[in-house]
């Protein structure tokens, strides 16, 4: 079973990335890659430019150029 999904709220995703960085949640390559294509596409469509949101030890940033970042540790 997947664990990410397309249907899942941006904060349930950001705290899926926190827990697989801190080796609570085990992720394959695949995963990992859709879990981080699917923060940047929210971010995208979520963030007003400049907007950041926070989530556990997870950052989604959309910057005012436009560019989408996803941060992990401390914030």
């Amino acid at each position: 079973m997947n664990v990410v999904s397309p249907l899942l709220s941006t904060p349930d995703l950001m705290r899926i990335a926190a827990d697989h960085k801190n080796g609570a949640v085990s992720l394959t390559a695949i995963d990992e890659r859709l879990l981080l294509e699917l923060l940047k596409e929210r971010g995208r469509d979520e963030l007003d430019f400049g907007q950041e949101l926070v989530i556990d030890s997870v950052k989604l940033v959309r910057r005012v150029t436009g560019n989408v970042s996803v941060f992990f540790g401390k914030v």
